[in-house]
């Protein structure tokens, strides 16, 4: 298996649309503190794959979870000017794998300190809702790089084994599980079994690394 980050060459294009927003946004920042922010949703693809992937907005959050509605509205870039603009989140709202860190790009302009997820990070968030344009991203990603096959993309969400846990609010049901089935039919052209394939290997794997012996898969089948 190919190592994940060899495939992304993590180049920022700051002339890219998203780039452009993000430069207004931190000329406008004040200069007397550090800031370290973490841009998430479509943007990276958009900064470091294809420019082509458009979106309305630029999602992004403090690593310290601060608000940043205020410094963005006072830099008249939210949504209420219209057109593209910086959506404002919090760490919560970005659902990947708990690798994501290892692996983004990370830039630093005079005080500020920016990160971008790696392509299969963003992706995987996007298994949430896998939307029609999400879809896109997928294929578009995939005619660039080559990535990710589903051998990988099936190993790194066996790492985040744990977005596939029931959801805490009955409201919003957790859409993992059943959109995945969908990417494989849809996207690889394959079927795939969420529990065999992806939560059995990732729980066995995990009580191996606790010293515990693996489940007997097989013979609890065959009974």
């Amino acid at each position: 298996m190919n190592s994940t980050a060899n495939w992304w060459r993590a180049e920022v294009d700051w002339t890219a649309p998203a780039g452009r927003l993000l430069q207004k946004f931190l000329v406008a920042l004040p200069v007397d503190r550090a800031f370290h922010l973490t841009v998430y949703g479509s943007a990276p693809l958009q900064l470091t794959v294809d420019r082509q992937l458009l979106s309305g907005d630029v999602d992004l959050f403090s690593d310290d979870d601060e608000d940043l509605s205020g410094l963005i509205a006072a830099a008249g870039l939210d949504k209420s000017q219209g057109g593209l603009h910086l959506e404002f989140g919090f760490e919560l709202s970005f659902r990947t794998s708990p690798r994501w860190r290892q692996r983004a790009k990370v830039v630093t302009l005079a005080n500020v300190t920016l990160a971008f997820p790696h392509p299969i990070d963003i992706l995987i968030g996007k298994l949430d809702r896998l939307e029609p344009k999400d879809l896109q991203a997928f294929r578009r990603v995939r005619e660039l790089t080559g990535h990710p096959t589903a051998e990988e993309l099936q190993h790194e969400l066996q790492n985040a084994v744990d977005l596939f846990r029931p959801a805490f609010d009955d409201d919003s049901p957790n859409r993992y599980p059943e959109n995945t089935r969908r990417l494989w039919r849809e996207f690889f052209g394959q079927e795939i079994d969420v529990r065999r394939d992806i939560i059995e290997p990732a729980i066995a794997r995990r009580k191996l690394g606790y010293g515990e012996p693996p489940p007997d898969y097989k013979s609890t089948l065959g009974r």
